[in-house]
């Protein structure tokens, strides 16, 4: 899987002892869309990294490296993860999230261009993203194309937009009778 990166920005697998860390930068990422706090709260479950997810799912990390001047050595820093679920030939991106601070810098456009390439590598031919309505711009402009509307699996009533991603050429993501994108409110 050849994803070319960013300058100093390398992609790993997520380690068990950083789960905390990462669940705090997807909290942070998610906070740029201006929520309010009882909305953060409701979402930290689901934006909380387990460590089931580190053997059940495909988890990718984003990290900045920097040269030490004083050492000659090297440190590295998270600035973004991603998370992909792959059953049979449907794959779903559950979580791209980028430290506010690295935004607009490459490093989302790096992660999702390793979930692609990791879901199809697992054999799957599209992927859906259930995405927050302020991130569906990006998703549209990396080649998603919207898929109606699902429910939040954090607030009950609430939908989010869904999008469909084709892997292969000639697979027809065509939605049937896709509705808007957006929140219904």
């Amino acid at each position: 899987m050849n994803v070319s990166a960013p300058d100093g920005i390398r992609l790993r697998h997520a380690r068990a002892d950083e789960l905390a860390g990462l669940s705090d930068l997807c909290l942070r990422s998610k906070a740029v869309w201006g929520y309010d706090a009882a909305l953060m709260a409701a979402c930290r479950r689901e934006l909380t990294i387990t460590a089931e997810q580190l053997t059940q799912t495909e988890l990718r990390v984003a990290e900045l490296h920097v040269a030490e001047l004083q050492t000659g050595g090297d440190r590295a820093r998270p600035i973004g993860l991603g998370q992909i679920a792959v059953v049979g030939a449907e794959a779903e991106l559950l979580k791209l999230f980028i430290d506010p601070d690295y935004l607009g810098r490459g490093c989302g456009r790096l992660l999702y261009d390793w979930a692609v390439a990791a879901a199809r590598q697992a054999g799957a031919v599209r992927m859906t993203i259930d995405a927050d309505p302020g991130a569906v711009p990006f998703y549209v402009r990396m080649g998603a194309r919207p898929a109606g509307l699902v429910p939040s699996g954090s607030i009950p009533g609430r939908l989010l937009p869904c999008l469909d991603v084709a892997l292969h050429a000639d697979c027809d993501i065509s939605p049937v009778g896709a509705g808007p994108v957006g929140e219904d409110r």
